[in-house]
């Protein structure tokens, strides 16, 4: 596929002329995940700029996920774009220091809604990768991490059901931070049975179509592990 890029005139920073002209292309769809940019040389000439001006402007589009470069084989437009934005709102949420509490309420207020469109939209795919998770979380009731490995991604399967990307991205970044957190883990494995019923109840309401049984079960989810940290970490 042939790629037009504008030359760009005389201005300062003209590398974030770049980025934004590259940004726009990978938006639009112009250019694909995958796609391989041209040589810093030939970018140069198309741009009209410095390859100095080329080289900050890679470096600075790597640096916020849109591309990968790879050594000896050239840079390329990032395949895991959606994971790169995970990491972001990830730190931004560490940066700026949110606290848990406000990140457990974040999670219910989208979660509810979620099981709700996931009972409306979801495909066979889905539930076939959401059973598939539910059967992994019943096979490591003894085993914590995998548990809870197999908890995340149930969530995030749930997401992807609703159709709605954004929620994807929302709740991988929440959830993320929420399993770093000491109290998460600590003494869950007590817990696992109750978690697993839960899961089989909301997943069974959503192969129902069932919208709001699915959102009034997530709910009692949510309530019963919001219950359950408070106590281990008081405790």
């Amino acid at each position: 596929m042939i790629v037009k890029y504008k030359p760009i005139g005389p201005q300062k920073k003209l590398y974030k002329n770049i980025v934004s002209q590259v940004r726009e292309m990978i938006i639009s769809g112009t250019l694909k995940k995958g796609d391989r940019l041209p040589s810093e040389r030939d970018l140069a000439n198309q741009f009209g700029v410095s390859r100095t001006a080329v080289r900050e402007a890679i470096k600075s589009l790597s640096e916020i996920g849109l591309v990968d470069i790879m050594v000896g084989r050239g840079t390329f437009v990032a395949n895991n774009t959606a994971d790169r934005i995970v990491e972001s709102v990830d730190l931004l949420l560490n940066v700026e220091q949110v606290k848990m509490e406000d990140l457990h309420y974040a999670r219910n207020v989208l979660e509810m809604p979620i099981a709700r469109l996931a009972a409306r939209n979801c495909t066979d795919e889905n539930i076939k990768q959401l059973s598939s998770l539910l059967d992994q979380m019943e096979s490591n009731q003894k085993h914590t991490k995998k548990f809870i490995d197999a908890d995340t991604e149930f969530h995030v399967e749930l997401a992807r059901a609703t159709g709605n990307s954004a929620f994807v991205v929302l709740i991988q970044a929440i959830i993320q931070i929420l399993k770093r957190e000491r109290t998460y883990s600590l003494n869950f494995q007590d817990q696992t049975t109750v978690a697993l019923e839960h899961h089989k109840e909301i997943l069974e309401l959503v192969k129902q179509k069932d919208e709001k049984g699915a959102e009034k079960a997530m709910k009692s989810h949510l309530d019963d592990v919001q219950h359950v940290l408070i106590s281990i970490k008081d405790g």
